[in-house]
């Protein structure tokens, strides 16, 4: 399990891919009707709509507190922030694009579904609801993450600042 976790860690294309994976099996299996989809309740709701644009607003929150994190941790210029980012290279390139995109996909797939709603197609759209949630969460986790790895930084940039004053 752990190098699952490692794995979907250091490569969030691979975790997009299994959210894109997964939804594009619920269609197959809804549509085939071997399985009834479990948001189906919300076919019958008419303040859907409410719901998703409430999401709308949680991806555009995700996708700007992606932006603070990249930006703080490129801004940032003690020789332990360049040091992390000299030796996570390319996977710490892809987490920080992963946690802006997958806002970006989370809005617009929010967006789309309110749109499918308005439009009548009272099937499809809870799939395009289900895809925004999904990489929200996807985003906000790896997010939390990216962030208490740079507040570890600072941690340790502090303490040997710290112990640096206190020798002399």
């Amino acid at each position: 399990m752990k190098k699952i976790i490692g794995l979907l860690k250091d490569w969030p294309p691979l975790a997009t891919g299994l959210i894109i994976g997964n939804l594009a099996l619920q269609v197959v299996l809804v549509r085939e009707g071997v399985i009834l989809y479990w948001l189906e309740g919300l076919c019958k709701s008419n303040d859907a709509n409410d719901l998703y644009l409430a999401m709308l607003g949680a991806a555009a929150s995700q996708a700007s507190s992606a932006g603070v994190v990249v930006v703080f941790g490129l801004s940032a210029q003690p020789q332990a922030f360049r040091s992390l980012r000299n030796a996570a290279g390319r996977l710490l390139v892809n987490n920080w694009m992963s946690i802006s995109y997958s806002g970006f996909l989370s809005a617009e797939c929010a967006l789309a579904a309110t749109l499918i709603n308005m439009l009548g197609d009272k099937w499809s759209f809870t799939m395009v609801f289900e895809a925004s949630v999904l990489f929200c969460t996807h985003g906000v986790i790896r997010l939390l993450w990216l962030f208490k790895q740079l507040i570890r930084v600072v941690g340790d940039v502090d303490s040997e600042e710290s112990q640096k004053e206190s020798e002399r």
